[in-house]
């Protein structure tokens, strides 16, 4: 994949339409490196069944919905029970996906290349909530026991399905992965800088 910014921010995507048309030929020599970015494999298991399933790259939240009320979300880790989150919602986001949703839910930015999710609440109820990276080799899942009406499971900005008790949402590795043309000059930091103002200002 070769990423076309058509809009505004574009993080994934470095040429603009202009730049991809002068490069064109170095493009489709297939000379051009490219880097394997994490996908994530989510399911949502309901009476041991796959009720719902998403392939994506970005992240997975668990979203209260209405009534709008605080949600609690278990966190599991390889079937171990981590933690409870008294929050809006949680989001579990691949490296690609730190600099989206995650991000504006106050979570850190992984480096793309990274093997890893990172755990970010939104709008916790206590202090000592703080995002969370872990390995992509381990399996997470996630379960409310008293969702809201509306708590959904959303990938990728797609509601998969409502969660209703006892549900478990299954997020781990995919053998898939997203492969990205690596345009020369076009480097992690350079996009940290230029398309989110990382370093102190934002140039209009």
């Amino acid at each position: 994949m070769l990423g076309v910014n058509l809009g505004r921010l574009g993080f994934l995507a470095d040429l603009s339409p202009e730049e991809f048309v002068e490069h064109l030929p170095a493009i489709c020599s297939g000379g051009l490196p490219s880097i394997d970015h994490l996908m994530y494999d989510c399911k949502v298991l309901r009476a041991r069944d796959v009720h719902c399933h998403a392939l994506g790259l970005n992240e997975v939240a668990v979203l209260a919905g209405p009534p709008f009320a605080l949600l609690e979300v278990d966190l599991y880790v390889d079937s171990e029970l981590v933690t409870t989150y008294s929050a809006d919602g949680l989001i579990i986001s691949t490296p690609v996906g730190s600099t989206a949703h995650s991000l504006s839910a106050g979570g850190p930015i992984l480096r793309q290349d990274l093997q890893a999710f990172v755990f970010s609440p939104i709008s916790p109820h206590t202090l000592t909530n703080r995002p969370v990276v872990d390995s992509a080799e381990r399996v997470y899942e996630l379960e409310v026991r008293q969702p809201h009406p509306g708590t959904s499971v959303v990938a990728d900005g797609r509601v998969m399905c409502k969660l209703e008790p006892g549900d478990r949402v299954r997020v781990e590795r995919s053998e898939a992965q997203f492969r990205l043309v690596a345009f020369p000059g076009h480097t992690y930091y350079r996009t940290l800088r230029e398309k989110l103002g990382w370093g102190g200002r934002i140039v209009k």
